[in-house]
């Protein structure tokens, strides 16, 4: 009589413990990469208004970065596509040539009414350029 074949085997739990694993490993990057980012603290020290007038102004909020930081000016793209700048001082009071007048759109479809409030992600994104340690000072602008 044939003496049984003997198979290499993995025992069950070695290979539940590495399936177990695996899973667990997929589960968790998933979970990671779907997570909301934590809550940002809003610099409203920085605002010359309140979120109650964040709309009080000509369309526009401004402040002023360094005129040759070209990576501080892409991180406020990135937030605002929008942001537009202008050489000039404005009512942000940039030293030109030094700094460059950003201007930041309010349209009033993000307000909550003319001259109110900005509506939360609104809100949030001047919150995050605001948190940007080159943006000193947040100011509406005026047209005259």
């Amino acid at each position: 009589m044939p003496s049984p074949v003997r198979m290499p085997t993995t025992h069950p739990l070695r290979r539940l413990s590495h399936l177990t694993l695996l899973l667990a490993a997929l589960g968790l990057s998933g979970c990671a990469a779907s997570r909301p980012p934590p809550p940002l603290e809003c610099p409203t020290r920085k605002f010359a208004f309140t979120r109650e007038q964040s709309c009080r102004n000509d369309g526009w909020v401004e402040f002023c970065l360094p005129s040759d930081d070209t990576e501080a000016l892409a991180r406020v793209r990135a937030i605002v596509p929008d942001a537009r700048t202008l050489p000039s001082g404005g009512r942000a009071r940039c030293d030109v040539p030094a700094q460059v007048l950003v201007q930041l759109p309010t349209p009033t479809s993000e307000c909550t009414e003319r001259h109110g409030a900005l509506q939360e992600p609104a809100w949030e994104r001047l919150c995050r350029v605001a948190a940007l340690p080159e943006v000193q000072r947040v100011v509406p602008t005026w047209f005259e």
